[in-house]
């Protein structure tokens, strides 16, 4: 069922994905691959708040999770968290020695994008 609401969510229809990645969630709240699935399209809908639960709960289930740290540093983002974003995405980067994870590679290039925009602003 997951590989359904996959398909759906990588296709763009998130209400569909959504139904699904509900129900995963409600069947077997111990999944951290649900939660992160369901953290995944809350963050793309930009439901803050709700997909904070669903990543934090990810991670607590699954601390070797690279997609929900990534998830979550682009929601810390969003709600001025700079400093929990970069802790995220820094464990994100180190669960990925090899750097072949596309997650871990987008952490690689936010924190790229983040200290370029630092340094355009004079921070740095």
């Amino acid at each position: 069922m997951g590989r359904i609401g996959a398909m759906y969510y990588n296709r763009g229809d998130l209400e569909k994905a959504r139904t699904i990645f509900d129900g995963l969630v409600a069947m077997d709240p111990a999944s951290s691959d649900a939660h992160a699935a369901l953290g995944a399209l809350l963050t793309r809908t930009l439901q803050n708040d709700l997909a904070m639960v669903h990543l934090n709960r990810a991670i607590e289930l699954n601390d070797q999770e690279i997609a929900s740290y990534v998830n979550r540093a682009e929601v810390n983002l969003r709600q001025q968290k700079g400093e929990a974003a970069i802790e995220d995405l820094k464990r994100a980067i180190a669960l990925d020695p090899g750097e072949k994870h596309p997650a871990a590679n987008l952490a690689r290039a936010m924190v790229i994008g983040i200290h370029d925009a630092l340094e355009a602003r004079g921070v740095m």
